[in-house]
């Protein structure tokens, strides 16, 4: 072999061997630095060097090689790279080529290193670009975590709070207490509105609601929006004497439909209404108007305060968390809010400084097409002030099952529905709503997500498995804090008909009722429940021929062994022994059966069943209900013994004889 090509090979760390036979192999060329690092220094020539005892990787790979040289088809074997370490340590990447040349058996090892070092770089970057990623779904992990747990506990006292104010409604007030609970109302929408603003400021909830306004509800009615925010913040404009105006000019007979959604552009018009409010003085005015642009239709909310900032520019005001150096304005996000809502939209919003005094918010929205022509905006005026009346005439009765583990909110709901016409029976976790399920028949189920004890979820699961074998259906409902759209798919894919997000309205609850009345075979008023013991006394002592005796000694005994097999059936229970408690919850069917105890027999046979079943999910809920049906029946059959107790007949048989015949021998 030439020498420059010795010395070009070996620069690019290539080195030509042939084999001799039994792993053993001759240098056909220089070899670079690094075979001798491995091992040790070899010249070209006709010295055998014993590689497959050198490298075990080698001597497998000579397996496929030989192959190779002995096929006249296969021209050459390529290996995959591998890791060769020096005496020193130092890691050495290795591949190496058989071929047949001339009747040779040639080997080429080469070292990559320079291609292998770019590798590991690659896969080192994107090792590293993983990591990063699942510390990133950690943290994001850790944000809704955090952000769950905040909009749960804001959302339990705010439902209270509304519903305390929805039931003050239906007393009797004074104007100025009627103005005082709206305002109260007002502060709890308000509240309401910055606990759904932190979940799209920093859960990145805009993309899902981008995807929302897709739907029906996409061209709200611009007057009406702010004849809406207007009607809602009034309370709070007179409370501080400044005079909420709509401009008279405006068109009342166009139509001032806008691409949008509409409570969102409510929001908008209430955002920049509180923040007029904020820097009006008493006496000023405030004015909402409307105007057409061509193919946008604008509106403006101007007042008369001191004025824009002079250290802010108009686009700065509209940036996250933006606050002027003077004045006492708060820090926030009711403007960033605005500006990222409007132009979502595909419009825009400004602000100015007017000339004289105040200034004056401008947002403009593309005009809407989808309404024909005609068709009159609808009216959807609302009230600060909840309706006192009770049930719409003509509204069905329901038997309402409610579950939630806040106990004001349980009192505020309750007295709401009942108010309504309704008949409400109210428990404080979902083990208990099935308790009360083995009871009553309910048309409708409340049911709050998260109970200690057992959640909704988990409870909804066993009413619908229950129901599914019993061949019914309630009406359940769902209520949580998570109401984005992905929560409220979840829970009707749990087996819920209808999800109310906290904290609701009661005429959002309201409504609910009416669509499940409508659809339910109800019945106005409920029936009232069975008694523990349907059977009297007498027919009891019917059944074993009138010995009251006989009855006596069979309560006794029911009263002794009942509290034994009690016990054991919670051990059991406690031990998860299926076999157990179906062998005890037989032996208590029969021997409540005797004193015709139905309901206690129906949850023995439950409980019976589902040990057979090894099921034991719902156990424990079954025994609870079974111990106090037993109760129920343990105090009465101890009522029914002081009946059956045997009068002393031969003692005063005996004293009279013995009477009878002193006076006889006398």
């Amino acid at each position: 072999m030439a020498t420059p090509l010795q010395s070009f090979s070996r620069e690019f760390g290539y080195v030509l061997l042939e084999h001799k036979g039994e792993g053993k192999f001759v240098l056909r060329s220089e070899p670079p630095s690094w075979f001798n690092e491995l091992w040790g220094a070899t010249q070209p020539g006709e010295a055998l060097i014993p590689l497959a005892e050198k490298s075990p990787f080698l001597e497998n790979f000579l397996v496929e090689a030989q192959s190779c040289w002995n096929s006249p088809q296969t021209a050459e074997c390529r290996s995959e790279v591998w890791i060769e370490s020096t005496a020193a340590g130092r890691e050495v990447p290795m591949q190496t080529t058989a071929l047949r040349r001339d009747g040779k058996q040639l080997l080429v090892l080469h070292s990559p290193e320079a291609q292998y070092r770019d590798q590991v770089q690659i896969l080192q970057t994107a090792r590293s670009a993983v990591l990063e990623h699942e510390k990133l779904l950690r943290e994001i992990q850790k944000k809704e975590i955090l952000l769950h747990c905040i909009i749960h506990d804001l959302s339990q006292p705010l439902s209270a709070m509304r519903g305390s104010f929805d039931c003050l409604s239906a007393e009797s007030l004074s104007e100025e207490g009627r103005k005082f609970m709206a305002l109260g109302k007002m502060a709890t929408q308000q509240q309401e509105s910055m606990i759904r603003q932190i979940i799209q400021v920093f859960a990145a909830d805009l993309q899902a609601t981008t995807d929302a306004e897709k739907g029906a509800n996409h061209a709200p009615d611009l007057l009406a929006c702010a004849r809406n925010a207007i009607t809602w913040l009034s309370p709070a404009f007179a409370a501080k004497r400044v005079n909420l105006i709509l401009d008279p000019q405006i068109d009342q007979q166009a139509h001032w439909h806008v691409q949008g959604e509409e409570s969102r552009l409510g929001r908008v018009f209430t955002n920049l209404l509180e923040n007029a409010l904020r820097y009006s003085s008493e006496g000023g005015n405030v004015t909402v108007g409307l105007q057409t642009d061509g193919e946008f239709r604008k509106a403006f909310v101007a007042d008369e305060g001191p004025g824009l900032p002079p250290d802010l520019r108009p686009a700065q005001m509209f940036a996250l968390f933006s606050k002027g150096k003077e004045g006492g304005g708060k820090a926030g996000f009711g403007l960033y809010f605005c500006r990222t809502t409007v132009e979502r939209w595909g419009g825009s919003i400004t602000c100015a400084s007017l000339p004289e005094i105040g200034s004056r918010f401008c947002f403009r929205l593309p005009k809407a097409t989808v309404r024909a022509e005609g068709e009159a905006p609808p009216d959807k005026l609302l009230s600060a002030v909840a309706d006192p009346r009770p049930a719409v005439k003509g509204r069905r009765a329901m038997r309402i099952l409610f579950a939630d583990d806040q106990e004001d909110i349980r009192t505020l709901i309750t007295y709401q529905l009942e108010r309504s016409g309704h008949h409400v029976h109210a428990v404080c976790n979902g083990r208990e709503a099935l308790s009360a399920l083995l009871h009553k028949h309910f048309d409708v189920i409340l049911l709050d997500e998260e109970m200690p004890a057992m959640g909704g979820v988990q409870a909804a699961h066993t009413i619908r498995e229950n129901e599914a074998r019993a061949g019914s259906h309630a009406f359940l409902i769902a209520l949580t804090g998570n109401s984005a759209e992905d929560d409220q798919a979840r829970l009707r894919r749990e087996g819920f008909d209808a999800v109310l997000g906290k904290p609701f309205r009661l005429e959002g609850l309201a409504a609910i009722l009416d669509a499940a009345s409508s659809t339910l075979p109800l019945t106005s008023v409920p029936k009232k429940p069975a008694a523990a013991i349907p059977a009297g006394i007498d027919d009891l002592l019917g059944r074993i021929g009138g010995d009251k005796k006989l009855l006596n000694k069979m309560i006794r005994t029911f009263l002794r062994d009942t509290p034994k097999r009690i016990a054991s059936l919670q051990k059991a229970l406690q031990r998860k022994d299926a076999e157990e408690i179906a062998s005890l919850a037989h032996a208590l069917k029969g021997s409540v059966s005797i004193f015709l105890a139905q309901h206690a027999r129906d949850r023995a046979q439950e409980l019976e069943d589902l040990g057979h079943k090894s099921e034991l999910g719902g156990a424990t809920a079954v025994y609870a209900t079974l111990k106090e049906e037993i109760a129920k029946l343990e105090e009465n059959l101890r009522g029914y013994a002081k009946h059956t107790q045997a009068q002393p007949r031969s003692t005063v048989s005996k004293k009279t004889q013995r009477l009878t015949g002193k006076r006889k021998k006398q």
